[in-house]
């Protein structure tokens, strides 16, 4: 369960380090960027296996949820470091499903500490 909530805990870091994307107004080359940047920022502490799917499942619900004005406000509070309680509360909302997921599928374990 400790093991469990670092994850989520490192996932709300590195989706906050990284530049979401959002729906169908963002390029796909911009959708690889940032899969790659959380990648970078995750693999060191969770591995490849986990990233990966981590990195897909951020970017399909930042695909789901963004509209292009949200990915350009979303950028520029990250950019600043200064993500507003609206944005903050998105971010911590991906990063718990994504947890979720990844536990529901057995990429990480619910019991483990």
């Amino acid at each position: 369960m400790l093991k469990n909530l670092n994850l989520l805990a490192a996932v709300g870091i590195i989706i906050s380090g990284s530049v979401p994307v959002a729906a169908q107004n963002i390029p796909q080359d911009l959708l690889a960027v940032d899969k790659q940047r959380i990648m970078k920022d995750c693999v060191p502490a969770f591995g490849e296996a986990v990233c990966e799917a981590l990195s897909d499942c951020t970017v399909k619900e930042f695909e789901k949820r963004l509209d292009m004005e949200t990915y350009l406000n979303l950028t520029m509070q990250l950019s600043r470091n200064e993500v507003d309680a609206n944005n903050r509360q998105l971010l911590d909302t991906i990063a718990r499903y994504c947890t979720a997921e990844l536990e529901r599928t057995g990429i990480i374990s619910n019991n483990a500490s």
